[in-house]
Parts: structure tokens; C-alpha cells; sequence
């Protein structure tokens, strides 16, 4: 066995570097010593952190318990039994030492999740042995072939926008009649030999209050294709005129939702950044809203990621869900039935209410459960736990988010785009 008892002082530093990728010593009994030497010698919690970083002394309980211990000076001692238990579940030695310490840590203590003790055991830079850990250099790039359409370079909307209306749609055989939606409101005024037909059309288009995916619709004079119905009511379109609309400057998708005056009044009382901008449009007797679609999509939709990053992600997205439940409880409204599609995702990753079917009945109504339930299923935070909001704040105030949030408009980019 390779032993180090003729290590001094001068040569500390460097044998620990020396060996400290080498798997071999990660729990030689010797070499630990000499990590045990060191974090007496400097008292800092950053010795620990690379140790457990780099894996050394993982099956021996010392390093657990000094883990345990600092964060009990802390005031951590949820932190502490998970770190206890994460040793007596690798099987650590010696377990009996685990399972004394784990005894001092009073028994009202709310055990950490894996989650929570990952951010406090990895923080994002820290110094030991005079050399920076666990960081990175952050280098900003993109495709650019992702953003070529017909040898010409474009924005990413409008290279979206075009390659969608370059896509085959179903022909008229295959799709419910085109309907503008104009003609509701021109019923009424039309005459002459042309009567019977337009009255057979306005029928029809009565009928058919629920538009269909595949179908065309005319608005103002600009032809819209529905790409997609969302809950039953809510129509995912993609302007195929040339010019987009003034009143709304856009070169992407448009919902179109039919609502209540009532809808209108709440969502003009909320605070613009949590609404998309939108224009009331008259169309006969019915009223509807016309707003831009964000372009990552629904908040659903952009939790269908990988589980490398999902819980980081769902953590920032439900901080700003319950800052936008909030704003919605003081301003005495609520969505009629919620869902994870009722949000959109902007390009900049800020949450946007793309669901108008809006309510003033039951002021009072908690959206608690909605915050936990969404912390349950995507961030393994207990839906019993009353700190649940809590602990995902704190979890983000030591997230390196702008390397988060980097990385994952990227993925989202090349998604939507087909590269992954």
C-alpha cells in the first residue's frame, strides 16, 4: 500500500493535486489522512466540497460527519440527515459513527432533498489548493446554418414562419370548408342574387363555432391557417398573407380565443409583463382575442426535457408561476380551469398567460396546490411540505441561471428547429 507519513508541509498541496484523479486513492486510508491534515490546517468547508467533488474518502464516514457538522453550525439540519443517510445508504464505514451523529439532529428536522443538498454540496466556483472547481467558461455560439431558408439569412421567427407555410397542408377535400370569420359580421348586410349563398354560409360558419385544425380562416382581410386547437377553445394560427397585421407586430404564431367582456376587464388589470400583447377583435356577435404565441411554446411543453436539467428548469418556471398566481389572487381573478398550458414560454424564458378564459368568482381561491403539485411531480419537493415555495427559492438564489437558462434556450432553439 502507498503511504504518505513523509509528507511535510512544503509538499502538502502538491501530492494532494498529484493524486487526485487517480481512482486508486480515493479511499486510501493514507491519503485520506492527508486530506484530513489539510482541512485542519485551512478550516475551510471548500476542502470538503472538493472531496466530495472528486469523490475521495466516499466510503468512509469522516467525511460525512464533518459535512454534517458544519452545516449544524449553520443551522442546516435538514442538510445534515440527508448527508448522514446519503453515507449509511453507500454503505460507508464506520455506519455506527453515521448513525450516533445522526441521533444529535433534532427529530422535527425536515429532511433536504436530493435536489436541495446537490446545490449546497456543488456550489459554482469555489478555491482550494489554489486552483478554481466545479466552473466553467461560458462560450456563446450559434448555428448558422439553423437560420438559412433559400440561400438567405434570416431572424429566427421569420424562418419559422416561412418554413411552416412551406409545408404541405391539407387540401380543401380534406379540410371543412374555408370560412372567414368576417362573414359573420357581413351576414346581415348581404342582398341581391348572392343571398341564398351567403345565408347557407353564414349557417354553416354558425354551426361550426368550434373551428377544426387544417382549416383557413379570414380575419380583417388576412388569411390565418389553424395549426392547432388547444383545450377546446384556443386556435394556434400562422398568418399566410404577405404583410402580418399592424396592430400587431409579429412574424410568428397568433392565438385566437373567444372570450367574455368580463375575460378582457381582468386581463387589462393584471401586470403587462405576465400578458402577451393582444387586440380585441369584433366578429359579429362574438368577441375575441388575438394575441402572439410565445415561441418556445407552452409552459408543458417546455418541461418535456431531459432529466439532466428538468428539475433546475421546472424550479425557475414555478417561481415565476407563483409570482403570477399571486398577482392574479390580488387582483381578484382566476383562470376557469388551469392547466400547464394556460402559460407560455417567451423567447427571453419568462412565463405569459395564454389562457383569457378568465374568472372574478371565488376571489379566494388558493393556488397553492398548483405551486406544490408542479414542485411534486418535476422537482421531487414533497406536495406536503409548507416551505415547498420556500425551498425553491432558496435552491435558485445558488443556481448559476444565466448558464441554466443559456443552455436551455439553445436546446429549445434546436428543437424547434428539428436538430434534436
Amino acid at each position: 500500500m502507498v503511504v504518505f507519513d513523509d509528507t511535510g508541509e512544503d509538499e502538502l498541496e502538491s501530492t494532494l493535486l498529484s493524486h487526485i484523479d487517480i481512482p486508486y486513492f480515493r479511499n486510501n486510508p493514507s491519503y485520506i489522512s492527508l486530506w484530513q491534515k489539510y482541512y485542519y490546517k485551512n478550516n475551510s468547508p471548500h476542502v470538503l466540497f472538493l472531496m466530495k467533488y472528486k469523490k475521495i474518502s466516499q466510503y468512509y464516514h469522516w467525511i460525512y460527519v464533518e459535512l454534517s457538522r458544519f452545516f449544524m453550525r449553520n443551522n442546516h439540519y435538514g442538510a445534515c440527515k440527508a448527508i448522514l443517510n446519503m453515507g449509511i445508504a453507500c454503505n460507508a464505514y464506520d455506519r455506527r459513527v453515521l448513525e450516533d451523529e445522526l441521533r444529535k439532529i433534532p427529530a422535527s428536522a425536515n429532511l433536504f432533498s436530493e435536489n436541495e443538498v446537490n446545490a449546497l454540496l456543488n456550489p459554482k466556483g469555489f478555491t482550494v489548493l489554489g486552483k478554481v472547481w466545479n466552473s466553467y467558461q461560458e462560450a456563446l455560439f450559434y448555428n448558422r446554418e439553423l437560420f438559412i431558408f433559400d440561400h438567405e439569412e434570416m431572424s429566427f421567427e421569420e424562418y419559422r414562419s416561412r418554413s411552416y407555410i412551406k409545408k404541405p397542408r391539407p387540401s380543401p377535400e380534406e379540410c371543412v370548408a374555408r370560412i372567414g370569420m368576417k362573414h359573420l359580421a357581413d351576414c346581415s348586410k348581404s342582398g341581391g342574387d348572392g343571398e341564398l349563398e351567403n345565408k347557407r354560409k353564414c349557417k354553416l360558419a354558425n354551426a361550426n363555432r368550434i373551428l377544426v385544425a387544417g382549416q383557413e380562416i379570414v380575419i380583417d382581410g388576412y388569411t390565418y391557417y389553424i395549426k392547432e386547437i388547444m383545450d377546446g377553445n384556443r386556435y394556434r394560427m400562422t398568418c399566410l398573407s404577405e404583410e402580418a397585421p399592424e396592430d400587431l407586430v409579429h412574424k410568428g404564431d397568433v392565438m385566437l380565443q373567444e372570450v367574455t367582456k368580463t375575460s378582457i376587464d381582468l386581463a387589462l388589470r393584471l401586470n403587462p409583463d405576465y400578458v402577451p400583447k393582444f387586440v380585441v377583435k369584433e366578429l359579429g356577435s362574438r368577441t375575441f382575442l388575438l394575441y402572439e404565441f410565445c415561441t418556445f411554446g407552452t409552459l408543458k411543453n417546455c418541461l418535456n426535457i431531459s432529466d439532466a436539467i428538468k428539475s433546475r428548469i421546472a424550479l425557475y418556471f414555478v417561481s415565476q408561476l407563483a409570482e403570477i398566481l399571486d398577482e392574479m389572487k390580488e387582483k381578484k381573478c382566476k383562470f376557469v380551469a388551469f392547466s400547464l398550458e394556460s402559460l407560455c414560454v417567451s423567447e427571453d424564458c419568462m412565463l405569459k398567460i395564454a389562457d383569457f378564459n378568465l374568472s372574478s368568482e371565488d376571489p379566494e381561491m388558493s393556488y397553492e396546490y398548483i405551486v406544490k403539485d408542479a414542485l411534486s411531480q418535476y422537482c421531487r419537493i414533497p406536495s406536503d411540505d409548507q416551505d415547498a415555495v420556500q425551498k425553491a427559492r432558496s435552491i435558485l438564489r445558488n443556481t448559476d441561471l444565466k448558464g441554466l437558462i443559456t443552455g436551455y434556450r439553445i436546446h429549445l432553439y434546436e428543437r424547434i428547429c428539428g436538430y434534436c
